[in-house]
């Protein structure tokens, strides 16, 4: 499709100029004062979409004929405004939602009241709340059961855009405190070394992302250096950055204003590299101004999604690679990681203190020219988080002085490793067992074992020494045996370990509110035909324990729920698997067990609820044809 682009014209109203650092806006400019200008400039159909419709006055002063609409009518509007002739304005009314966090962390706006919390037992890991909100604080959780999503509480804006995404596992909570790490104290006696000369200008690279301090930081940097009555110029380059963007911080400190003639850090000019974030610091801007043999580097290790991961529900991070390509420019061992988003979220309570973690952890490493007390007097005098801040610069300190006392004060304090996953296939196989039984009875989870047992057997005798295959069936048949009907998404929250992470993250009686689209009384969008979402009081609890407590009917003629269309597609879907294992293990040799594997694998692609799954399983099912025609026909070659 196409659109004449001189016919359409798009105003943000943001509040703020907000990519480039929150500036205030000049003048008195107000939407309903965009509106009478663009009217005045002749323009004739004119729409007004806002995140909050409610808050305009009745008689509000928009030009005539203007039209108030909400953010989710946003397709709708421009699709109407493409049609019209002449023309047409579109005014989109929201604050930048990295303007809204900054603004709330200064006490300058309400913070909401509500937090959004995502069920991991619920979440198929199918990506389209990311989709739908297009947002990083969607983060990947790993998990027995494959990916699943979290929200990253110390980065969320509080859009709520992410509840859009068609999926029963998020939910609303209202009330209670937060719970964060206990404050672990730093050791109080930890050396100090001795500091570099800044004789000489010295360059310090901060790479990171918007939304990290990254430019706090370099400030902080400038402070301490003015307080010493150094000299310093910090150049910041956050560009488009907003949130998750690419964001550098060149900073020179030098003895002598005279000696400082440039802000930019030339090429190979860097003595120190502190890569908060790591696709940002393995980047050409970056790693241009590295001097192997010069320059030193502290990476961060804890890796944060990139956007590429909104549109890749299953995109790898290529942590070791990135790591790499640092140490061929710096070389490696001028390269040192810690993982500081972890361990500052667990010592200083927060994932944005990793910049001063970092910061910590090079100062003990004798990397930054300036004293430890003209630091922490600069985090003081920045008046932000200051106990915080403080606590977790000393805890890079620690962890660069005493790594393996400084990891285990961090698990002690709940940052340690997600729970173990299975190690074995053995241990994996039975835990999926014991799932498929409380899904639905013993006798489900005995057709699971003896198919597997089935593929395990015939892969020992016609391939020796491998056991990729039992594992993809393992996996995928799993998935497709417990999927989430009414009654598992009502046991999954029903059964009490909602309940017990709940009061894991927060202390004191919460309210809770429950995003979703009950296939028996949720209404069709009149445009997609897709199922609508809506809020949910905490009153579906009890439901949901008597529908976990009613899965006796599933399939069955009593069944309400299983004459739909997806879950007569979800039943059938079992037995073709079972068919296509037989058809595989029929044919399975050396020659095809590659392909054998890539074809067990693909029911673990075909996640979600509705609509969203129903994409998933066509998509896989036509990979499918095409790797087994090329299985049957193995002399044919490669079928993709």
């Amino acid at each position: 499709e196409t659109v004449d682009a001189t016919r359409m014209a798009t105003a943000l109203a943001g509040d703020a100029v907000a990519m480039t650092g929150g500036q205030p806006l000049d003048g008195p400019l107000t939407v309903q004062g965009a509106t009478r200008q663009l009217r005045a400039e002749g323009v004739g159909r004119i729409a007004v979409v806002a995140d909050d419709p409610g808050k305009y006055p009745l008689a509000g002063g928009f030009a005539e004929g203007v039209t108030i609409d909400g953010r989710e009518d946003l397709d709708r509007v421009q699709r109407e405004l493409r049609a019209c002739e002449g023309v047409s304005a579109l005014v989109y009314d929201q604050t930048c939602a990295t303007e809204k966090r900054r603004r709330r962390k200064r006490g300058l706006m309400e913070d909401p009241a509500w937090r959004v919390v995502i069920n991991p037992d619920v979440c198929e890991g199918c990506g389209d709340c990311g989709t739908r909100s297009n947002c990083l604080s969607v983060v990947p959780l790993e998990t027995e059961f494959g990916r699943k999503r979290a929200i990253d509480q110390s980065s969320c804006n509080k859009d709520f855009s992410c509840i859009e995404g068609f999926c029963p596992s998020f939910v609303l909570v209202k009330g209670g405190r937060e719970r964060r790490p206990a404050a672990a104290e730093p050791p109080a006696d930890l050396p100090e070394p001795p500091l570099p000369s800044c004789a000489e200008p010295y360059g310090i690279l901060l790479a990171g992302v918007g939304g990290t301090g990254i430019v706090t930081l370099g400030a902080l940097l400038g402070m301490a250096a003015h307080l010493e009555g150094k000299d310093a110029t910090v150049l910041d380059k956050a560009g488009l950055a907003q949130k998750y963007g690419a964001v550098t911080s060149h900073i020179r400190i030098a003895e002598g204003r005279d000696r400082l003639h440039a802000v930019r850090i030339a090429t190979g000019g860097a003595r120190l590299l502190i890569g908060v974030d790591p696709v940002v610091a393995a980047g050409g801007e970056a790693l241009a101004r590295l001097d192997r043999g010069a320059s030193r580097v502290v990476l961060n290790g804890d890796a944060t999604p990139t956007g590429d991961f909104t549109r890749d529900p299953d995109l790898a991070f290529p942590a070791a690679q990135l790591r790499r390509v640092v140490e061929a420019a710096a070389g490696a061992d001028a390269v040192e990681t810690v993982d500081a988003t972890r361990m500052a979220t667990a010592l200083a309570g927060d994932a944005v203190a990793a910049n001063l973690f970092l910061l910590g952890f090079a100062w003990q490493g004798g990397l930054v020219p300036l004293a430890a007390g003209s630091l922490e007097r600069a985090i003081a005098l920045n008046g932000v988080a200051v106990e915080a801040n403080l606590r977790a610069f000393r805890w890079g300190r620690a962890a660069r002085h005493a790594p393996q006392a400084a990891s285990e004060a961090a698990a002690r304090a709940g940052g340690g490793p997600p729970p173990a996953l299975s190690r074995t296939l053995d241990e994996a196989i039975a835990r999926r067992a014991e799932d498929l039984a409380a899904w639905q009875n013993a006798a489900w989870a005995g057709r699971y074992r003896a198919l597997v047992e089935r593929v395990r057997a015939a892969e020992r005798a016609l391939t020796p020494g491998r056991e990729a295959l039992t594992a993809a069936v393992a996996r995928a048949l799993h998935k497709l045996m417990a999927y989430k009907d009414e009654y598992e998404t009502a046991r999954l929250f029903a059964d009490g370990r909602f309940r017990r992470r709940l009061a894991e993250r927060f202390a004191g009686p919460v309210a809770l509110r429950f995003s979703l689209a009950p296939p028996l009384l949720a209404r069709r969008d009149p445009r997609t035909g897709h199922l609508r979402k809506r809020l949910y009081g905490g009153w579906v609890l009890p439901v949901f324990r008597m529908l976990a407590a009613l899965k006796g009917l599933r399939g069955t003629a009593f069944d309400p729920f299983g004459h739909t269309a997806e879950r007569r597609r979800e039943r059938a879907l079992i037995g073709e698997y079972e068919a296509t294992v037989e058809e595989l293990l029929a044919g399975l040799d050396e020659s095809t067990h590659a392909r054998a594997v890539e074809i067990a694998e693909l029911p673990l692609a075909m996640r979600g609820f509705g609509h969203v799954k129903a994409d998933n399983i066509r998509r896989a099912k036509e990979r499918e044809a095409r790797l087994l025609a090329a299985f049957r026909t193995p002399a044919h070659g490669p079928a993709e």
